[in-house]
């Protein structure tokens, strides 16, 4: 019954949004490069601005982005391990690495999450009850790898040419930054952010980022050939959808048992779906900006994306069954 639920009220409404935008795309020829700006720019930005200042964070945060960096770091062990065994040259190795290391956590994840916590089974008398803590957990994961992303991602993407002054300049272009930086700001300086004319603004631009981003992931999919049977994606698919969410649920277990409550119900299930999220788009786009492996690159992207609609249904039910009963 959970399975059908998740099914019914997250996966397919999400992967509607995602052949609309497939369709759209092949009768109008979508503009992607200006679909994702508007996303990086303006939408992002924006939801995370309204989400962080309005949001309580727990005493646990710091151990939520331990999580997700002792996560990342086993992820990096297991393509180095996949890449060693394969023989990949130097390249294909910190494109494997990136394709492993790093989720889709932005557009996909957090649209994931608003669906999934805002409908059955997670609706309690009409009511969400699970859903602020899981966007707050979700935020933090977003944040902490997107610099993660866009630091030691990128720098791997470059195969070692980017300095670590290099990866400074790319964080300081990052919108998101500052994004984060005003909001927290504006919390503790005691800045009344919602009587201020943008914010209206911001609310209704933060809303955009479901259906937005699941329709230029629908175009994005509609303007690259997807190439199956492929063995080194084949791997990637494999490690980063069922490998690695059972690696994250072992976690769980060893971190609850050694420190008891470091994962609530509602952190560890946040924690699950985001271990089976597909990979991140941006590790594709480095590897082109480099040309570094990009086609493996992009159909680790594209192939991850189109069968995660399993895998997050799956470890969904299961922390769904695990965690809440």
């Amino acid at each position: 019954m959970i399975f059908w639920d998740i099914i019914e009220h997250t996966m397919l409404p999400l992967f509607f949004l995602v052949g609309v935008g497939y369709f759209l795309d092949k009768k109008f020829h979508m503009d992607i490069k200006t679909m994702s700006k508007m996303i990086f720019y303006l939408i992002v930005p924006s939801f995370l601005f309204t989400n962080i200042y309005t949001t309580e964070f727990p005493a646990a945060s710091f151990h939520m982005v331990g999580s997700l960096v002792l996560f990342m770091f086993l992820s990096f062990l297991l393509a180095t391990a996949v890449g060693r065994i394969r023989h990949y040259d130097q390249g294909m190795m910190s494109s494997c690495r990136n394709a492993l290391m790093f989720n889709n956590t932005g557009n996909l994840g957090i649209a994931v999450i608003l669906l999934i916590f805002s409908h059955s089974p997670f609706v309690v008398d009409g009511q969400t009850p699970y859903l602020q803590e899981a966007m707050t957990v979700q935020i933090i994961f977003f944040v902490s790898q997107s610099v993660l992303l866009n630091t030691l991602g990128l720098y791997q993407g470059a195969r070692g040419h980017y300095t670590p002054l290099d990866a400074l300049r790319v964080i300081l272009h990052m919108p998101i930054i500052y994004a984060f930086l005003a909001a927290l700001l504006c919390r503790w300086g005691g800045v009344d952010a919602k009587s201020f004319f943008l914010w209206p603004v911001l609310e209704m631009a933060g809303k955009c980022l479901l259906p937005v981003a699941m329709v230029s992931i629908g175009a994005q999919l509609s303007q690259t050939r997807i190439e199956w049977f492929n063995r080194e994606v084949e791997i990637v698919c494999l490690m980063k959808l069922f490998v690695m969410p059972a690696v994250g649920l072992l976690m769980i277990f060893a971190a609850n048992r050694f420190l008891p409550g470091l994962f609530t119900p509602i952190s560890a299930l946040v924690f699950l779906i985001y271990c089976s999220i597909p990979t991140a788009v941006n590790t594709s786009l480095y590897a082109i900006e480099f040309d570094n492996h990009p086609d493996y690159a992009t159909q680790c992207v594209l192939n991850t994306t189109v069968l995660s609609c399993i895998s997050i249904t799956v470890f969904t039910a299961v922390g769904k069954s695990l965690f809440l009963g």
